[in-house]
């Protein structure tokens, strides 16, 4: 077996970054940006109401003004402000020439084409040009991703077709007889087959595309024949549930090997996921995931992940080996409890509950009976990492954990 850390470094050294592509700006969400977003020119535009009222000059202490005229968004005024002049003017309009402070509505009274001021704040009430970015400024840089904001972002500076990560394409094959569809009632001896949908959704939310999954019998023949199915290109990544170990109906390396890829590594020196092995062919990689739940989540997290974000570009820069968990990126937080257990030699990752409370953020770990116990890893939103031999801990003893997904923090 090999260290957590060599086998990452293994894959952040064998995985190379796809080539990006450019979309449609509607089609971007979730992507990882591949080139800087520099501002084309000063955001705002032009010095702009921020309140409905009436535009005046801020050096004029007047009590009482002459309507001018009136600024709408979306027209330029033609009046210009003078001393005891001002013009009407609503949110986002252009101010006009000579003014340079709005007094809000509700703090005047409109008497004809008058306003006699009640209340004057010396709060401005106007957004400047290029207060929020001026032109030539960096306002997004490589290897970020798209979410809702970054994406109104690139619409605001007319970035329609942004150059992003192509999203690798993952072919996914779960192994073993008893396992039914979700669907079907299990017969004696069966289970349904939850590891599908629980691939599914880490490679989509990690930025990929499940381009296939199927299942496979216990037989290396079929075994094989499956790994076919897809066709042996138009995919990045391999999955293979299941077949990692070393037992009589373990046929995943010998299956790898039959296709011409070359195993990388074979074992690691985790809890759970033990078995997790790592191969390539060209651009390819494969990897061979522990049959159970828990441990499909854990070498998700600390290993695939990575795979798919250095083929997204993640860390090409030298910015990091992983989006999620950069070098010394993960979250120091108090143990909410006591972590019992005797001196296990392997690194391990324990499922926890991140909560806010208290006056700030803690991790509750969450109690596991085995490597399949899908109900425990329901409640978890992060897993706690536990070097070797780190067992057993105190409740309030500070502990690294990675973020899973999960939505918002649970309050006390």
């Amino acid at each position: 077996m090999i260290s957590l850390a060599e086998a990452r470094e293994r894959i952040f050294r064998e995985v190379k970054a796809l080539a990006p592509e450019r979309v449609e700006l509607a089609l971007a969400h979730g992507r990882i940006l591949r080139e800087a977003v520099i501002a084309p020119e000063d955001f705002p535009g032009f010095d702009r109401a921020a309140m409905d009222g009436y535009a005046v000059m801020h050096e004029d202490l007047s009590g009482e003004f002459v309507v001018m005229g009136e600024a709408q968004p979306g027209a330029r005024c033609g009046v210009r402000v003078g001393p005891g002049q001002c013009v009407r003017i609503f949110t986002g309009a252009v101010m006009p020439e000579g003014a340079s402070q709005v007094i809000m509505q509700e703090d005047v009274e409109r008497i004809g084409d008058r306003v006699v001021v009640r209340k004057r704040s010396s709060v401005l009430h106007v957004r400047r040009r290029g207060e929020d970015a001026r032109a030539g400024a960096l306002l997004l840089g490589v290897g970020v991703r798209l979410g809702a904001v970054q994406a109104s972002l690139l619409a605001q500076v007319g970035m329609v077709d942004p150059l992003v990560a192509a999203r690798p394409r993952v072919v996914h094959l779960v192994t073993g007889g008893e396992l039914v569809p979700p669907a079907q009632v299990p017969g004696e001896g069966q289970i349904r087959d939850s590891n599908s949908t629980l691939v599914r959704g880490l490679v989509e939310g990690a930025g990929a595309e499940m381009a296939w999954q199927g299942h496979a019998p216990d037989e290396l023949g079929q075994f094989l024949d499956r790994l076919r199915a897809p066709g042996e290109e138009g995919w990045d990544v391999l999955l293979i549930s299941g077949g990692a170990s070393v037992g009589d109906y373990d046929f995943g390396a010998r299956a790898l090997a039959e296709l011409g890829f070359e195993m990388r590594f074979h074992g690691v020196n985790l809890r759970p996921g033990k078995p997790l092995a790592f191969a390539t062919r060209g651009r390819q990689a494969a990897f061979l995931l522990p049959g159970n739940p828990v441990s499909h989540w854990v070498v998700f997290a600390v290993a695939v992940r990575l795979a798919l974000e250095r083929m997204q570009g993640v860390g090409a820069d030298g910015e990091g080996d992983g989006e999620g968990w950069r070098i010394g990126g993960m979250l120091p937080l108090a143990l909410g409890a006591a972590l019992e257990g005797g001196a296990d030699r392997r690194e391990t990752f324990w499922p926890g509950r991140v909560v806010a409370g208290g006056g700030g953020l803690r991790v509750d770990p969450v109690a596991w009976r085995s490597s399949g116990d899908l109900c425990a890893i329901a409640r978890a939103n992060a897993l706690i990492h536990l070097p070797p031999g780190a067992l057993p801990l105190d409740a309030g003893a500070i502990v690294n954990c990675v973020l899973m997904e999960g939505g918002a923090l649970p309050l006390d």
